[in-house]
This record gives C-alpha cells, structure tokens and sequence, in this order.
C-alpha cells in the first residue's frame, strides 16, 4: 500500500512535470524553433522546387503587376536548391506575369553572341558557355531547356547578361579576330586582355605595384583591341557573320574592360565598381536593346539589394535600380537556415546551421520553403523591422542589417542541398 501511494504521487508528479514542459515548449519556443507571428498574408509556402503546376506561386501575380523589374538573389552562388526554385520562379514570372527578359550575372557580351546560337546548341551547352562554374549543375539545366524550348515562340524568354567580366564567348571571338588583324601582336593584347582574373588575388598584397601593373597592362590591351575593331567594323561583320548589335556588344565589353581597370585602386572598391557598371550595362539593355519589356534579373543578394548592409558604404547594382525604378522595382533576397554549400574558391563543400535568436534564416523559418513580403506601409513580421543577421557566402559571412529595408520580399529555406555538377 505504501508502495501504491508512493508510485500514485509520483506518476501524478511526472504527470504535473509533463504539462509544464509541454506549455513551457508552446509559450517560449526552444531555441531553432520559430514563433510566426507575422500578420496574415505576409507569409506563402512555396510547395516545390521544380513542378510545373504553379499554383502555390498564384500569388505572386497580383503582387508584381505594376512592376517592371524582378530583382532574385540569393546568399549564396553554391546552393543546388536556390537554383532549383530559381528556374522555376523564372518559368511562371515569364508564363503568367509578363515578364520578358532574363538578365544574369554573367558576360553582357558572352551570353549575347550565345544567345544566337541558341538553335544550333544543346541546353547543356548554352548553359555551360554562358555561367560561370558554379552556376554549371544539375539544378538550373530546366531554365536552359526552357530558354531553347520558348526561343522560336511568339513570346520567347529572352537570355541577357548584365556583368562586365566577359570571360568566354567574346574573348573567343576577339582572339581570332586580333590574330587574323595583327598576328602574332594581336595574340599577345589578348593574352593580356585575359589576365583580368589575376586581380582578386593581387588586392591583398602588401606591394601594390603588380596590381597596378597588370590593370595598365588590361587596360592597355582593351583599348588597342577596340581601336583594332572599330578600323576594321565592316569586315569583321562580314568575315565573322556577325550582326552589327553582336559588334556592338563586342564594344561594350571592350570597354567595361577598360572601365574596370580604370579606378584609383588605393581609394576606390574594384566590386563596387564593378556594380556600376553592371548597373549601367542593365539600362543599356533595357533602353536601347531591349526597350519596354519587364525584367528579371538574377544576381547574388549582395549585387540586387537596395540597402546595404551595416558598415557597408558602398553603393551596388542593386541601389541603382531603386533608384531609377523605385516602387518599380522588386528586390527578393535568398537565404537558408541550414544546409551545405559550395564554396568556389577554396573548391570545397561547406556546412552551416544559422540557430541564433537573431539569425535572420531562424526567425524566416515558418515553412521548408517561405516566402516573405515586407510592406512599409503596413503591419511585418515583428523581426523585419529590426537590426538581424544574415549569412552571405561570398559577401564576408555574418551580415548585418534590417531585413525589411534591405529586400522587399525574402525566400527562405530551412535546409538546402548541394548543387550537382555534371
């Protein structure tokens, strides 16, 4: 009997112990677990990354009807399952909300002469001849099927690209167009003209005079090339059957080269200068190229936002958007609470878990896949407001800033997976 009462208080013990922890885990959250408390309508699930049924993104098309720009980024160039939903979003902003041209981070005069050739190459191909490595996988291949399946239709998905660091297709060209001008002296400026990639890693180093010898090698290369093409323009369209807007792309790749190198090096930001340009290659394909279409453009959350990050004072691609399209403008950032990446530069896979009370990716954690609209006008989520942090790969790491004055809209992942690279 005494055993009985003794085992009888001590199940209604653990009973009372019970309750406490479970209202305990509802009232205050364990840390990793996120309280939604944002005002209905602020948050949608995004159900899939790849199906072609697009009704969990219906609700994008009343948001983006009066915009003329789509800004996409993402935190990071390595993540298989960015690139995934990236190709989907595209295929419905282009479908159902009118969206035209498709403008990424990669060579303005790359991805045009490739463009060309969309109807003589495979999808792998144009992929691989216009993106940079890390944008070569599995998970984006759908975009480049589609950019080749809409090409010969009334309403095609129109390729561009918006950077200034031309590095395959139009140096190619060049190359055989300076050897057939100058020989042996034309192969020379190109071999220079090709250097450009050895700048990052000059910029750290103590003794800055190799840097600046390289970029007034660069620059002095880029400006005897384009002085060599504009003596010969006629012949080279006829001899290279290319259209004289494909000579005009040449021109300007010629001269962002010179542009990018042009730059007090002791003073100035070479990336923020590359944004610049990059901003200023955008508006030249929307004025001149491309007039009175709506734009989606794909870039690294730190190229499309319109605020940058704490104790960042430099001014980025995306700012020049805001500025010239303001409400026109939509900027959506990308970010992921856990997962692995692919770091590009060390070549190497890297896991990461962002689990802090002040972790952006944490709190944006209501579904696998959210999708989060920031209103200045109206009621957010009661983080959106304030100073968080965000992880950005290839921006430094731990970011901070205010979500809601950075992006207009986020997407975030809870877990995310490689790429796969073919």
């Amino acid at each position: 009997m005494i055993i009985q009462l003794t085992m009888s208080k001590t199940n209604r013990l653990l009973s009372t112990l019970l309750s406490f922890i479970l209202l305990s885990l509802i009232t205050h959250p364990i840390s990793g677990q996120t309280k939604n408390d944002c005002p209905p309508g602020t948050v949608k699930e995004i159900l899939s990354l790849t199906n072609t049924d697009y009704s969990d993104l219906a609700f994008l098309k009343p948001l983006l009807k009066d915009k003329k720009v789509v800004l996409l980024g993402e935190s990071s160039h390595g993540i298989g399952d960015y690139y995934a939903l990236k190709a989907r979003l595209i295929r419905y902003l282009h479908q159902e909300c009118g969206f035209r041209v498709l403008s990424l981070e990669s060579g303005i005069a790359d991805i045009f002469l490739e463009y060309q050739l969309t109807d003589s190459l495979s999808p792998v191909r144009l992929r691989n001849n216009t993106v940079y490595g890390n944008f070569q996988c599995k998970e984006i291949l759908p975009l480049f099927e589609y950019i080749k399946e809409t090409r010969s239709s009334n309403s095609p998905l129109i390729y561009s690209g918006f950077d200034s660091q031309n590095f395959s297709a139009s140096l190619r060209l060049l190359q055989k167009i300076m050897h057939d001008i100058k020989g042996p002296t034309g192969d020379s400026v190109l071999k220079n003209l090709n250097l450009y990639y050895r700048i990052p890693s000059l910029l750290w180093q103590e003794d800055r005079s190799p840097l600046f010898a390289l970029a007034d090698s660069i620059k002095s290369a880029a400006a005897y090339t384009l002085e060599c093409i504009n003596k010969n323009q006629e012949e080279i369209i006829k001899k290279y059957k290319i259209s004289p807007l494909a000579f005009k792309f040449l021109q300007r790749s010629l001269s962002n080269h010179i542009e990018s190198v042009s730059l007090n090096w002791r003073t100035e930001d070479p990336v923020s200068k590359r944004d610049s340009l990059m901003a200023a290659n955008l508006f030249w394909l929307m004025d001149e190229i491309y007039p009175d279409q709506k734009f989606i453009i794909w870039g690294h959350n730190g190229h499309i936002d319109k605020k940058s990050p704490e104790g960042n004072p430099y001014k980025w691609m995306g700012h020049f958007v805001q500025q010239r399209f303001g409400k026109a403008a939509f900027h959506i950032g990308l970010f992921a609470k856990e997962g692995e990446t692919f770091e590009w530069w060390t070549n190497t896979n890297k896991s990461f878990h962002h689990n802090k009370t002040d972790d952006l990716e944490n709190l944006a954690a209501i579904h696998p896949v959210s999708f989060i609209q920031f209103n200045p006008k109206s009621k957010n989520c009661s983080w959106a407001g304030k100073s968080l942090y965000g992880f950005e790969v290839e921006s430094g790491g731990r970011l901070n800033f205010v979500p809601a004055e950075r992006f207009d809209a986020i997407i975030n992942f809870r877990k995310v997976k490689l790429p796969v690279y073919e």
